[in-house]
């Protein structure tokens, strides 16, 4: 009995810490965001910084994670509890390995060379992508099947905002190559991170369907 009491109280640690990722990686989304906007080559040295604390924060869920399944041998719920956590952690860090990403190509765009069409529309995506990450947050921790089934709609248009950067270099334009290879890489990472967020989505509906 009392093991049993041990164990939940760790699942519930667990979880919890997961949670607090989800809420550190939407401040780093944010810092992200504003990083592109303002190419703040400063900004973007802080983000850099902070990805090795998601590495850590996955190893530790996973580790803690292996050590619940290895000791306890869970079954239905709690085993697709400890399984689905262990994923959005690998997911957690992925995208916040894609901020990373990010501020690296920031720091190489000088700030006088972007135009105010390539600004706007990665602004658009990125925050469509928080609101992505955020709502796939809120899916798991209310456990709803319902609100994890509409990430996948809403990533529809984040896919169309990333394929209008190709029209609008065929249409002739003439931003410098170096720049618009690194203007179309961020775009295609916050495209990434907005699919990771729907993978999240489909690991709530795993954990509350079991299917």
């Amino acid at each position: 009995m009392e093991a049993r009491k041990d164990f939940h109280q760790r699942l519930d640690r667990l979880y919890e810490d997961v949670l607090r990722m989800g809420g550190e990686l939407l401040q780093t989304l944010e810092k992200t965001r504003l990083c592109f906007l303002g190419l703040d080559h400063v900004l973007a040295g802080e983000i850099i910084a902070g990805d090795d604390r998601f590495d850590d924060q996955r190893r530790r869920l996973e580790n803690e994670g292996l050590e619940l399944l290895a000791l306890q041998a869970p079954v239905a719920v709690d085993l697709r509890l400890i399984v689905v956590i262990m994923r959005i952690a690998q997911k957690f860090e992925r995208m916040a390995d894609l901020c990373e990403d990010i501020a690296v190509a920031v720091r190489n765009i000088p700030t006088d060379r972007i135009h105010s069409w390539m600004r706007d529309s990665i602004d658009e995506m990125a925050r469509r992508a928080q609101r992505l990450v955020e709502l796939a947050l809120e899916s798991f921790k209310e456990r709803d099947a319902g609100k994890a089934s509409e990430l996948e709609a809403m990533d529809d248009p984040v896919d169309r905002l990333y394929r209008g950067f190709f029209k609008e270099f065929d249409r002739g334009r003439e931003e410098e190559l170096d720049v618009a290879i690194r203007v179309i890489m961020i775009a295609r990472f916050f495209e990434r991170i907005a699919d990771h967020a729907v993978d999240i989505g489909e690991n709530v509906r795993f954990l509350v369907e079991g299917t």
